[in-house]
């Protein structure tokens, strides 16, 4: 099953379907899942909607049912059920309602709830639903339910968890009511049952019902419990519940929603597993499930009856039907970095279109139509410099158009800065895209070529018609920093990749000068291995280049291992007197003693030297990922350098 979820639902601004988000699911559904569910759909009419792409569809509405049911009936031009789920945020939703609501008036962002009767999600303010309310709540989902039935949907899922409105009064914490939808077990699940019997009520046998919530909230005592879950599963299915599927998690709890890559594949299954026992009825299991034998394991044995794939379906919407023909070396994997999925998506610039780290098709589905061999009537000679992610991108899209490639890199292995970004704690899988690429350049007929210096006289030889410079950045010490270089006696100074491809040792007690991804990251790959760690950084802020996911568990992690971060620093110095190094920031000068080892993972420069020579052959030349830009604010990720060399490639 293709797991609901908000990204690919692109609305207009009147909540309505729209041709991107056609085409959206139209790529997934060629792609023969069994199941596919459009995510998070809000049920009640907002009383002041904030107008926008990504508001949400607006199933509280009669009028869209037609548009609803053309993108249905193009959905089933393929063997595929579809559904939709039905939500509301409650205490944690921002974008459809002048005011927050939830059962007591709590924020459930678990970091402001906690001693803080004050919700302060978005700034918007919250209040207790009044007891008539629920009721017609409770109305709303039934109403929205038929529509969706009379569009045509083969089922709809009730999203009774992560923390939004059903799931609010599921947990105690949130859930503070003194009448009969508060206190005990029964209260606590009434609204949610209530809900259930009037959706299966509204849709009779037409369509299927189904319920998403929590496993477990994660809060021990103060949330909702894997033996409540339990509880729950065999009264829903009483109540009218098809089928059950099994998540975790809350905004801002201990193990995310949406978990990253420091969490291992698979982590909630254990959560359905537990829970199938109770019912007859079918019990999915999700969260970090990202490749197909897991999925078949996990049913073989009898840990849940279907399994969501949802991230895994943004990185490569064919990967239910490569896996049907045996092509299991040709899915795109998910990296879990959700600096695309998420991120953009739903945390940055007050949200945007969804995207994805490695396929930057995501959202585009409609504009960026790729069509094999497209310029095979009229191929050119192609050279790319460098098998960085960039490099092999450029390669790999240039190729796929019909192009005559050939990729020359000086080291005796492909994926540049990715190869030492995997040898860190908890980050091994970001690494699986470099074998995926190496499987479709070989596929295309690319002219790999390792250990090879590119030159004047080389790329005489090649004689190309077009030059991809992708020979990525190098660490560099800011200038400003020059004189701890030049005067540091008894501190070794260590740049960023030194110290992780050769594995150089630091001392017991160290300095990383630069706080966004690559700082926040070596900082706890020092600290997990036993140093005293100091990370100073230029921003108010720390891991502003990494997923917000990924920040959240470094953080923790750094924490847990004391490492101290300390922002506003704008240069570094050494005492005169006693060599100690002195940071220099909005604040008074602060001394480190005791510092012996200074990691500098601030600054980058470009490797751009062979532009000049490719331009003088007379080749078309196209500068990519960091060799292009390492200043701007998405400028060395994957994410930028992957969707920059796609959309350079394009052009050719």
């Amino acid at each position: 099953m293709m797991a609901g979820m908000s990204a690919g639902t692109k609305t207009d601004e009147k909540g309505d379907v729209t041709p991107e988000m056609i085409a959206y699911y139209l790529e997934r559904a060629r792609g023969e899942p069994g199941m596919i569910a459009i995510g998070a759909s809000q049920v009640i009419p907002p009383k002041k909607r904030l107008f926008g792409p990504h508001a949400g569809i607006a199933l509280y509405n009669d009028d869209i049912v037609p548009s609803l049911a053309k993108l249905v009936d193009a959905v089933h031009q393929y063997d595929v059920k579809f559904g939709i789920q039905l939500w509301n945020g409650g205490g944690t939703e921002g974008t459809s309602h002048e005011e927050l609501f939830s059962p007591s008036g709590l924020s459930s962002n678990v970091r402001t709830a906690r001693g803080d009767d004050t919700a302060r999600y978005r700034g918007q303010p919250n209040r207790a639903l009044e007891k008539e309310e629920i009721s017609e709540i409770v109305d709303h989902f039934a109403s929205a339910a038929r529509r969706c039935a009379d569009a045509g949907f083969d089922f709809v899922e009730i999203h009774a968890g992560h923390g939004y409105l059903i799931s609010n009064f599921l947990t105690p914490l949130f859930n503070r009511r003194t009448d009969e939808y508060g206190g005990s077990f029964e209260n606590r699940t009434r609204f949610l049952l209530e809900v259930v019997t009037a959706v299966k009520n509204a849709v009779g046998d037409r369509i299927a019902v189904g319920l998403k919530y929590n496993g477990d909230d994660f809060l021990g005592e103060d949330g909702w419990t894997l033996e409540e879950s339990c509880r729950l599963a065999p009264i829903a299915e009483k109540a009218g519940a098809d089928y059950i599927t099994v998540t975790a998690g809350l905004v801002g709890s201990p193990k995310l929603t949406i978990p990253p890559m420091y969490e291992p594949q698979g982590c909630y299954t254990d959560l359905a597993a537990a829970v199938k026992p109770h019912i007859k009825i079918p019990v999915g299991t999700i969260g970090r499930i990202k490749n197909p034998e897991m999925a078949r394991d996990l049913v073989a044995a009898g840990k849940a009856d279907f399994v969501c794939f949802g991230r895994g379906t943004i990185a490569d919407p064919e990967i239910f039907l490569k896996t049907r023909e045996g092509r299991l070396d040709d899915i795109r994997p998910c990296l879990a970095d959700c600096r695309g999925c998420i991120d953009e998506h739903l945390l940055r610039n007050g949200g945007g279109d969804a995207s994805c780290v490695v396929n930057p098709r995501m959202s585009r589905e409609l504009t960026c139509v790729d069509i094999p061999g497209s310029a095979s009537a009229n191929p050119k000679n192609v050279l790319v410099v460098g098998g960085g992610l960039a490099g092999m991108e450029a390669a790999r899209r240039t190729a796929f158009s019909g192009h005559r490639v050939t990729l020359c890199e000086r080291r005796s292995n492909l994926g540049g800065q990715i190869l030492l970004a995997r040898k860190m704690p908890g980050r091994k899988e970001i690494g699986d895209i470099v074998p995926w690429y190496e499987r479709q350049l070989v596929k295309l007929g690319v002219d790999v070529r390792l250990e090879t210096e590119v030159d004047l006289n080389l790329m005489k030889q090649l004689a190309p018609d077009i030059v991809f410079i992708a020979t990525g950045s190098a660490p560099t010490v800011p200038q400003d920093m020059m004189d701890v270089v030049m005067n540091a006696e008894d501190i070794e100074i260590i740049m960023l990749d030194d110290l992780v491809e050769h594995d150089l040792e630091a001392g017991g007690n160290v300095l990383v000068v630069g706080g966004d991804q690559n700082g926040m990251v070596v900082a706890d790959y020092l600290a997990q291995s036993g140093r005293k760690v100091t990370v100073a950084e230029s921003l108010n802020h720390f891991g502003g280049k990494l997923a917000a996911h990924d920040r959240w568990y470094l953080l923790n992690r750094q924490n847990a291992k004391h490492v101290r971060r300390i922002k506003n620093v704008h240069n570094v110095q050494l005492d005169p007197g006693t060599n100690e190094v002195i940071l220099i920031g909005d604040d008074a000068p602060e001394s480190l003693p005791g510092i012996n080892t200074i990691v500098f993972a601030s600054d980058r420069r470009s490797e751009r030297g062979l532009i000049e020579v490719a331009e003088s052959l007379g080749a078309k030349t196209y500068v990519v990922g960091d060799a292009h830009d390492v200043t701007s604010e998405n400028a060395g990720t994957i994410f930028n350098n992957i969707a920059h060399a796609y959309d350079t490639a394009r052009q050719v």
